[in-house]
């Protein structure tokens, strides 16, 4: 079932508030549509041209394309595509994709987060899983404590530390890329700064911009980029295994240091490895290493909000179950009082405008007597709580509990 909101006008800017998982998609329109199993758990609300959505269920969104959007919470997973104008984002507590949208600023994000063709820039903060970035105009990401992997970065790129490994390819402008827990490679990168790797390190035809170390817990290879001549390599080997076939130059050795240099060495660059160091000329045209990178940007329920959904889904069940079965109450309560009276109690009055004197006298009711030893209601208490249960004064549950009171 579907929400419809119309707008006022076509650039609106949402605050979103998701329990669950949601997808939100840019439309050329100037409304919004809420598509979700059930509608009472989604409200959309527009105000002095600020749009409140609040949703306690998976749903999809369709929205302008040129809204700007601030999720303050998602607690499941998230995923926004063809959105123009810049979205911010305080917490997803489950995976991140952003497709085809503008500038993003994100906090934190608790499971993986993918994005693909940003035409802005992409910050954030924290990550728990995998970064993916594949087609961006510029990074800058703190920390992720899985794996990453950039491709087509088209200024600068900068991570500080990560719990992983990490796939970088083609990076236009500088990459400051610091720490990583696994290993590292990189082809088509300029290296702004240090590089430290947990595990092997490989470069491949990556400028370095200025002087810097590079260090790895175990080999560093370097495929050197034919322009990049003018170098000064001081490589120290934990394993004393150093081997240079670059720019004419032809040797290896076993030592734990060795500097070798390039032209004038006007660039100094040191190499530190845990295991061996390898030093040759890039091939004219690298690979693909990265590869095929679809799978990242589908959208995944994460287990938390399918865990929501679900819980959400029996309380919605079981509160139906409870308006039914109130349902049947009230409906035996009826059938017990038109048994016992010999009429139905909503039976209507015919043309009750008809000759009705101006005023009627009210004679005071008799007061309710028992017999002597008698238990139960009487018709008069019966026919009273029935009248309070239709004008809402009492539910239905202090109905029956005054009519097995009065049964005793």
């Amino acid at each position: 079932m579907s929400h419809v909101l119309y707008l006022t006008r076509d650039d609106p800017v949402i605050y979103l508030k998701a329990y669950g998982g949601v997808q939100i998609e840019g439309v050329e329109a100037t409304e919004i549509t809420c598509k979700i199993d059930s509608p009472q758990l989604a409200t959309l609300v527009e105000e002095d041209g600020n749009v409140y959505v609040t949703v306690s269920a998976s749903c999809y969104l369709e929205v302008p394309v040129n809204s700007s959007i601030i999720i303050e919470r998602a607690m499941g997973s998230a995923l926004i595509k063809r959105v123009k104008n810049p979205i911010t984002i305080d917490k997803v507590l489950g995976n991140l994709v952003l497709i085809e949208v503008g500038q993003a600023d994100v906090d934190k994000i608790g499971g993986n987060f993918s994005a693909q063709h940003v035409t802005g820039h992409l910050h954030i903060g924290k990550i728990a899983g995998n970064l993916t970035v594949d087609d961006a105009h510029s990074l800058a990401c703190e920390k992720v404590g899985g794996n990453c992997v950039l491709r087509q970065i088209h200024t600068d790129a900068l991570i500080d530390k990560a719990g992983g490994s990490c796939l970088v390819q083609n990076i236009a402008g500088d990459a400051h890329l610091a720490k990583f827990g696994g290993s590292f490679k990189a082809r088509g990168v300029n290296l702004g700064d240090g590089v430290k790797a947990g595990g092997s390190l490989e470069l491949i035809d990556c400028q370095f911009v200025r002087d810097l170390r590079v260090a790895a817990g175990g080999n560093i290879a370097v495929a050197l980029n034919k322009d990049q001549t003018d170098l000064s390599l001081n490589m120290t080997s934990g394993n004393e295994k150093i081997k240079i076939e670059a720019f004419g130059e032809e040797l290896s050795i076993r030592d734990y240091e060795y500097q070798q240099i390039f032209g004038d060495g006007s660039l100094s660059v040191e190499l530190s490895a845990g295991g061996s160091v390898s030093i040759a000329e890039a091939p004219e045209e690298g690979e693909d290493f990265i590869g095929d990178l679809s799978d990242r940007f589908s959208f995944k329920e994460s287990a938390f909000s399918e865990m929501i959904q679900r819980r959400i889904e029996s309380a919605t069940r079981r509160a139906d179950a409870k308006v039914k079965a109130a349902e049947i109450r009230l409906g035996k309560i009826q059938d017990r009082l038109e048994k016992f009276r010999g009429f139905p109690i909503d039976m209507g009055v015919e043309n009750e405008d008809a000759e009705k004197p101006t005023s009627v006298p009210k004679r005071p009711a008799p007061p309710v007597t028992r017999p002597a030893g008698k238990k139960g209601a009487t018709d008069e208490e019966r026919l009273m709580i029935l009248k309070m249960l239709q004008e809402g004064t009492i539910t239905v549950d202090e109905a029956e509990a005054l009519f097995r009171a009065m049964e005793k």
